[in-house]
């Protein structure tokens, strides 16, 4: 979504946090993929707030020594794919006639009119229409569009290219999450994914290989819960991270004071997952002509490090709670570990790792 260029060049993803930079570059070798290059730049508080950026100079420095600090392999290609913050972005699926390419186009156009408050001038977008394997005949189109304010894209244009690199294509990043945790990128089943990064969560709604939802809070993240921890405790932040990252939520003792602090968000999270499992039922199930309804949560990103997370969520929502893995597309066994990168730290890396598929799927 959203390309520059068309060709097969090699590149690799980089995402673009408010708080972080993250690399990843695959090979191939004998057929399978391998990861050749990575690493992680902290980002100080400030300089990217809500997707926004707010100090373009400093930013532009941070992305240089992100490339050339990368473990493993040097990079020696300048292309990059590159995510987009989804609080900004608008992803829907929609019913259009069926017609042919050249009328869908135009039609799209006039349907874009009809969803997004911004003129198409102020607009970049992207659509394709929705192959989802269901074998049933269809009377209509169902047609995914992802749309971007020009003011959110072009900043990161300007800073990516500031900072020397050549930017192949910009996706969302829920498109490269479900690249990297869903196998072939097809769910015969729906589900949800959730991404706890360290400033807001972003959920979406997957069905085959559609995302019918998506939407992003940032009330609650990783940083909301060490801020918790650090008011409730009367500790530092410092302080309220480790215990956060060492102690985590243990069901098994709902008293203590850790878990009682946690668990107030968490169970608001809960909450809200409940209502989009309500809304997603209601309103959104029909649209593929298949009763069935959400079967799994998927979490992913930094947060999902949380100790005890799968086991809370389990309880409180009664279904299937998984961690995602970001490598099921890239090697033929996905193992627990791979050199220099445990599966913990490898949740975070889970939208670079969709970025570096991209060009490669």
């Amino acid at each position: 979504m959203f390309n520059f260029l068309s060709p097969k060049i090699n590149s690799f993803g980089i995402d673009l946090s408010d708080l972080s930079i993250k690399i990843a570059c695959l090979k191939k070798h004998g057929g399978n993929f391998y990861l050749a290059s990575f690493g992680r730049q902290e980002i100080r508080e400030g300089l990217i707030v809500n997707g926004e950026i707010k100090k373009e100079d400093e930013l532009i420095g941070l992305i240089k020594e992100a490339v050339k600090k990368v473990k493993g392999r040097p990079l020696k290609t300048k292309y990059c794919v590159a995510s987009l913050p989804e609080t900004v972005s608008f992803v829907q699926v929609i019913k259009m006639p069926l017609m042919d390419a050249k009328e869908l186009s135009e039609a799209v156009k006039w349907e874009l009119e009809a969803h997004i408050p911004l003129s198409k001038d102020e607009i970049y977008y992207d659509w394709q229409i929705i192959d989802d394997g269901a074998k049933i005949q269809k009377d209509h189109l169902d047609i995914l569009i992802g749309v971007l304010p020009k003011k959110t894209v072009d900043p990161y244009l300007s800073v990516l290219k500031k900072a020397g690199l050549k930017p192949l294509s910009f996706e969302i990043e829920p498109i490269a999450t479900v690249r990297a945790l869903i196998k072939n990128g097809y769910s015969d089943s729906p589900i949800i994914i959730i991404d706890m990064g360290a400033k807001r969560t972003g959920l979406l709604i997957l069905f085959r290989q559609a995302i019918y939802f998506t939407t992003a809070f940032s009330i609650i993240c990783g940083s909301s819960l060490v801020d918790a921890l650090s008011q409730d405790l009367n500790i530092d932040q410092a302080k309220a991270l480790q215990i956060k990252m060492k102690v985590g939520l243990n069901i098994k003792h709902p008293a203590s004071r850790i878990y009682k602090t946690l668990s107030i968000p968490l169970l608001d999270m809960a909450k809200k997952i409940k209502n989009y499992i309500e809304f997603y039922n209601e309103h959104l199930r029909s649209l593929h002509g298949d009763n069935r309804s959400i079967v799994k949560i998927i979490f992913c990103g930094g947060g999902a490090k949380l100790s005890g997370l799968t086991e809370f969520f389990s309880q409180e929502l009664a279904m299937p709670i998984e961690i995602g893995n970001p490598w099921i597309n890239i090697y033929a066994n996905p193992a627990e570990e791979i050199p220099e990168f445990n599966h913990n730290e490898s949740s975070s890396f889970t939208t670079a790792l969709g970025l570096a598929l991209r060009n490669n799927d």
